[in-house]
This record gives C-alpha cells, structure tokens and sequence, in this order.
C-alpha cells in the first residue's frame, strides 16, 4: 500500500490548516476517544510522522507524533495493526492518548472504527 503522508508545504497547499492544531501537551484530550484523522504530515527533524486529529464529540482539533518502529519499519503505536504512513485519512479511529513509559503524551493505541450514522 502507498504511503499518504504530505510535506507540510503540500498539506498546506491542499487547504490544511496546522496552525489550528493544539501542539501543547499540556492542552491535549487524554483518555480513549473517536476522532477523525485530518491528515499527516512528516516531522522534519526526526523519522516521525505527525497525525492531526479532530476529537469527534468535542471538534477539538489536536496533532500527535507516531514514530517510526527501526525493526518492522511500520509508524505504528505498539499492539496496533494501523500503520500510519498508509492508513486512510478523513477516516475514524478509536485512539488512546496518554502518557508515554518515558513520561511524555502521546498517542497509546490506535485501533479503526465505523461510525454509525447517529454518532456522525
């Protein structure tokens, strides 16, 4: 499967808005939760791809870091089958976010949902 992530300069140039993003840890939702993936951009310091989400109960709009694994070469959260350098964008997934091992937030387990028509 090809991979679907953007440049920033391309994401922006299909009418992405970052900027509308939170980045700040400290403002994030926490805990499991639906949210649509917007798109993905890749980081330009480090082998990382950055998901930005919409929170589906709430329409808050957040980004979150999902690394690449050196081993399978996948940009998956550990236990999930969603690689996110080829999963599908303005789809739904049930994510968790939470803290890390290392202390930080970040995206804990990823997993794909269907919405029925009355949660939309």
């Amino acid at each position: 499967m090809a991979r679907s992530v953007s440049s920033f300069k391309v994401a922006i140039g299909k009418g992405h808005e970052p900027g509308l993003y939170i980045y700040d840890p400290t403002l994030m939702p926490l805990g499991e939760f639906d949210a649509l993936l917007d798109f993905k951009t890749w980081s330009k310091r480090i082998i990382t791809i950055n998901c930005y989400f919409t929170k589906i109960d709430t329409a808050i709009k957040f980004v979150v870091t999902v690394y690449c694994n050196n081993r399978t070469g996948r940009y998956a959260v550990h236990g999930s089958t969603i690689d996110f350098s080829t999963c599908a964008t303005g789809a739904a997934y049930r994510i968790t976010v939470g803290k890390h091992n290392k202390g930080k937030i970040g995206l804990i387990k990823a997993e794909s949902v269907i919405l029925s028509k009355s949660s939309e």
